[in-house]
């Protein structure tokens, strides 16, 4: 009887834990729906400078074994910002190498082509840049309404384990987090969050080589490879807005060559 009684607290703390966590799944309020289709307010579509793309080597560090004997957890954390830093000039040199841009404008315009087809809108503004995220300077930058964002939370290239004895990786496959939010402008409410994340142990791309990362060839297997999870991660976006376990049901569009 005792085990019953203390179960069913945990039981219900699960059940909480569960549903805070699945917050940022749940699809847009009913009545914010009607508000967009019935008499639409004017919407705005805004994005944001993504976070620094990475190229993380993978490679083992002598280094960061001595910083951590000498100087323990603190070397450690010395190391990892040390880590940090080669993989955003990595990243910083591929860019320039290939002209590799963030897949967000892409994510954007796939989920509004859907969206807006869904909810039978008319157009939206022309996408603005945005330099803060915040409620407030969204409100100030457009004024009543709803707006639209969308960001890049992380996009990466990672190695991939080889489970060999070679001191550096073979393969690598690219990540990528996004986020889309519906502000409400009036009182500065999100109404509605959705997020994607997509990391190197999934299989929707596939793996690259070493040579795929000079940027040589105008990176057109990272660029195709990032793409592909950009429209996933809208298509993602559309269902959790919409609360649906399938669609949008429209083509693809992955690019296969270097200049698209």
């Amino acid at each position: 009887m005792t085990r019953t009684r203390r179960a069913q607290p945990l039981a219900l703390l699960a059940l909480l834990t569960f549903t805070a966590c699945s917050t940022a799944r749940m699809p847009a309020p009913p009545d914010t729906i009607q508000a967009l289709t019935s008499g639409p307010p004017p919407i705005a579509v805004a994005h944001y400078n993504p976070e620094p793309f990475t190229i993380w080597s993978g490679q083992s560090r002598v280094r960061g074994a001595a910083l951590g004997l000498m100087f323990g957890a603190i070397g450690g954390a010395v190391e990892g910002g040390l880590q940090l830093a080669e993989a955003k000039e990595a990243g910083a040199k591929f860019i320039s190498a290939s002209q590799l841009t963030d897949p967000t404008p892409h994510v954007e315009q796939r989920f509004l082509y859907a969206w807006q087809r869904e909810l039978n809108l008319s157009g939206f503004s022309t996408p603005r840049l945005i330099s803060s995220d915040s409620t407030s300077t969204l409100q100030t930058q457009f004024g009543s309404g709803y707006v639209i964002d969308f960001k890049t939370q992380k996009w990466s290239l990672e190695p991939v384990s080889s489970g060999g004895l070679s001191s550096g990786p073979n393969a690598y496959r690219p990540t990528y987090a996004g986020r889309a939010r519906l502000v409400r402008l009036e009182n500065q409410t999100i109404v509605w969050e959705g997020t994607c994340a997509y990391e190197k142990d999934q299989t929707l791309t596939p793996t690259l080589m070493p040579a795929d990362l000079t940027g040589e060839d105008g990176g057109s297997v990272v660029k195709a490879a990032m793409q592909t999870l950009g429209e996933t991660c809208a298509d993602y976006l559309w269902r959790q807005f919409f609360g649906r376990e399938s669609g949008p049901d429209v083509p693809s569009t992955i690019v296969t060559n270097a200049n698209p």
